[in-house]
C-alpha cells in the first residue's frame, strides 16, 4: 500500500476570488501529488505566476509561483491510502500526461458548466478538481460514481473522497514548515 495526496488552496488570484464568490467553497483549486514532502504538485491550472491564461497540464511548488508567494494562502492536505497497483497506474498516467503536455487543454469551458450542473468531459480537457479525480477513477483509486461526474467535481468535493483523511490544515507557511 501507498500513500497519495491532495492539496486544496484557495488564493488571493482574481480567478480564486471569483470561483469563491460563486460557489462559496472553503477551496478552490485542488492538486495532486505522489509523496508527503510534496516535491511535485500536479493539476491544471495557470503556467506562469501574474497570468491567468495560459493554463494547462502544470507543476506546482508550495515554495514557488502562486503558492509560494503566499505565505497565508489557506490549505488542507489530504492522504489517500492506495493499493500499489493503483499508485503505479496513477504514476505512469501523471508521466504519459508530461510526455505529452502538449495535447492536454485547461477546460476553459468547463469552468461554467460545472457552475451550471452540466456534465461535459472533453478528451484532453481538464480543470483542477477534474483532472484530480479523474487521476483517482482512472487509477482505480477510487470507484466510479463516488463523486459523480468529474466534470462536475468542484475542488472542495474533494474532500468527501472515502479514505481520504486530512493530515494537515492552514496556512501554506505552515504546510511548507510540515512538509
Amino acid at each position: 500500500m501507498k500513500d497519495i495526496y491532495i492539496l486544496l488552496t484557495k488564493s488571493d488570484t482574481l480567478f480564486s476570488k471569483a470561483i469563491y464568490k460563486i460557489t462559496r467553497a472553503e477551496y478552490t483549486h485542488a492538486s495532486i501529488a505522489l509523496d508527503r514532502e510534496l516535491t511535485m504538485l500536479y493539476s491544471f491550472g495557470r503556467k506562469y505566476r501574474y497570468s491567468m491564461l495560459p493554463a494547462g497540464f502544470v507543476h506546482e511548488d508550495i515554495n514557488k509561483g502562486v503558492m509560494g508567494a503566499s505565505d497565508t494562502m489557506k490549505c488542507a492536505l489530504y492522504c489517500i491510502r492506495v493499493s500499489d497497483k493503483s499508485y503505479r497506474k496513477l504514476a505512469n498516467r501523471i508521466r504519459h500526461m508530461e510526455a505529452n503536455r502538449e495535447s492536454y487543454r485547461y477546460n476553459i469551458m468547463g469552468i461554467p458548466l460545472c457552475m451550471f450542473g452540466i456534465a461535459k468531459e472533453r478528451k484532453c480537457h481538464y480543470f483542477c478538481s477534474q483532472f484530480v479525480l479523474g487521476m483517482l477513477l482512472k487509477s482505480g483509486a477510487v470507484k466510479k460514481g463516488v463523486l459523480g461526474a468529474p466534470s462536475l467535481t468542484h475542488p472542495s468535493d474533494l474532500k468527501r473522497i472515502p479514505r481520504a483523511r486530512c493530515i494537515f490544515e492552514g496556512t501554506m507557511a505552515e504546510l511548507r514548515i510540515e512538509a
